[in-house]
């Protein structure tokens, strides 16, 4: 069937999303590697050419669903530190983690793509990739600033504290991701001391984040 050309900025829009939509569904259903340009322009019914006039890879598609998913953890920091945060106002660092570690157990998508990071951006071009670092530095600006301001700390304190989250996170997720293993390595692991991905993030990002709040 013939794909009508998008004129209208809704058009535009609608489609681009679904672009995004079925590159998210198809590496969700995959173990981590990258789906083609082809496949996500079957699965997003496009053509492939009409996926290149919104993404000039694949790698600019997935480098997208990266920003747009860390950017659901920049909406669970200004939930738990904006000035009109209802949830646990008495400790908002403590209901920021809490809802970040459900946020990513729920999510673990986010952590299979974040672990491609090099091969996205070694995929992009210059300006691709500026604009792809400019976009998630400024969200991790953008939400390190209201940590400032909520918990009384000196400029740039919150964005450390964020950064150093983000690195943590994706350093335990890569040291202990059972699900990055196949079906032969999980067997071999069966009985041997391996730690749960959740119970240890919590309990570090817990101990970190104590830490850096009493020195600050």
């Amino acid at each position: 069937m013939a794909v009508k050309r998008a004129y209208g900025g809704e058009d535009k829009h609608a489609r681009r999303e679904a672009i995004l939509a079925a590159a998210a569904a198809l590496f969700g259903d995959g173990r981590g590697d990258l789906p083609t340009a082809h496949a996500i322009a079957q699965a997003s019914g496009l053509a492939k050419g009409t996926v290149y006039l919104y993404f000039s890879s694949k790698e600019a598609i997935f480098s997208a669903l990266l920003v747009n998913g860390w950017g659901g953890v920049v909406g669970l920091v200004e939930r738990a530190f904006a000035p009109s945060a209802q949830a646990d106002k008495a400790d908002p660092a403590a209901a920021f983690l809490a809802a970040y570690v459900a946020h990513l157990d729920g999510h673990r998508e986010l952590l299979r793509l974040d672990a491609l990071r090099p091969v996205l951006e070694h995929g992009l071009d210059l300006a691709s990739l500026a604009d792809f670092k400019r976009t998630f530095v400024d969200r991790l600006v953008a939400g390190g600033a209201l940590i400032d301001q909520r918990l009384g700390l000196c400029e740039g304190s919150g964005v450390k504290l964020l950064t150093r989250t983000h690195a943590l996170t994706c350093g335990l997720w890569q040291s202990l991701g059972v699900e990055l293993l196949d079906d032969t390595a999980k067997v071999a692991l069966a009985g041997a001391f391996h730690p749960d991905f959740i119970d240890e993030l919590t309990e570090a990002l817990a101990e970190y984040w104590r830490g850096a709040l009493m020195a600050a």
